[in-house]
C-alpha cells in the first residue's frame, strides 16, 4: 500500500482492497455497497464514514491502482544519490511491470477514461491521476534541469509519452505477437529497454556536413 493508504484504518484498508477486486471483476454498476461490505467484514456505516459514497469509494479505488502502478517514483531510499535519467528508466520499466501484474485494476482505469464524459474526465484528472502525472513530469524536469533532456523538449510530453507508450503496449499486446515483423511483444523487459532508449537517443540519423 502506498503511504496515503497506510494512514486508514485496517477496516477502510480491507474494504479498498475488497472494492477494487469487485469493481475490477464486476465493474461499478455490478457491485453493491453490501457486497463490498459483507465481503471485507465491515459495515455498511464504517464505509460511508471513510469514503461517503459508493462514488467516493470507487475514486479512492482508482487513485489507488494509479499511485501502485508508479510506485516506482519512490521506492528508493536515497533518490538524490540516483541519476534522474536512471529514475526515469526504473520509472518506466517498473511501470509497465505494474500494469502487466495487475491487469484488471488496469482496465478498470482504461474503462474510465474511454467511455465517459468530459466531464468525467475532468474529475479523473483532477482527482486520481494528477499528482501521480505530476511526479512524472517533475522527474522528467530534474532530469532536464540536470541537463540529461534537451532544454527545448516539453517535459509534460515527454512524461505523457512514457506512461502512454507502456499503457498502448498493455492494451495491444495480445495483437502484437502475431504481428509480422514484430520482435519486442514477448518481453516486456525488452520492449522498456528498446522504447527508453529510443526516446533517449532519437530515431533520426545524424547527418555530418
Amino acid at each position: 500500500m502506498q503511504r496515503q493508504n497506510k494512514d486508514l484504518s485496517k477496516a477502510a484498508r480491507l474494504t479498498l482492497e475488497v472494492a477494487e477486486t469487485l469493481f475490477a471483476s464486476k465493474g461499478f454498476n455490478a457491485v453493491s455497497m453490501n457486497a463490498i461490505a459483507q465481503q471485507a467484514g465491515v459495515s455498511k456505516a464504517n464505509i460511508f464514514h471513510h469514503f461517503k459514497s459508493k462514488q467516493g469509494l470507487f475514486m479512492a479505488v482508482l487513485k489507488t491502482a494509479c499511485r501502485r502502478s508508479a510506485s516506482a517514483l519512490h521506492k528508493r531510499d536515497d533518490l538524490t544519490a540516483i541519476s534522474p535519467l536512471v529514475r526515469m528508466h526504473d520509472f518506466f520499466t517498473s511501470h509497465l511491470q505494474k500494469l502487466l501484474e495487475q491487469p484488471e485494476s488496469t482496465r478498470l482505469i482504461q474503462w474510465e477514461l474511454m467511455e465517459n464524459s468530459e466531464q468525467r474526465g475532468k474529475q479523473l484528472a483532477e482527482e486520481v491521476f494528477a499528482d501521480t502525472f505530476a511526479s512524472v513530469v517533475e522527474l522528467v524536469a530534474e532530469a532536464q534541469a540536470q541537463g540529461f533532456v534537451k532544454a527545448d523538449i516539453d517535459v509534460s510530453l515527454l512524461a505523457y509519452l512514457l506512461v502512454g507508450a507502456n499503457v498502448f503496449f498493455f492494451e495491444t499486446r495480445a495483437v502484437l505477437k502475431h504481428m509480422p515483423g514484430v520482435s519486442f511483444a514477448d518481453s516486456a523487459e525488452h520492449y522498456s529497454a528498446a522504447v527508453f532508449q529510443l526516446l533517449a537517443e532519437g530515431f533520426e540519423k545524424s547527418t555530418s556536413i
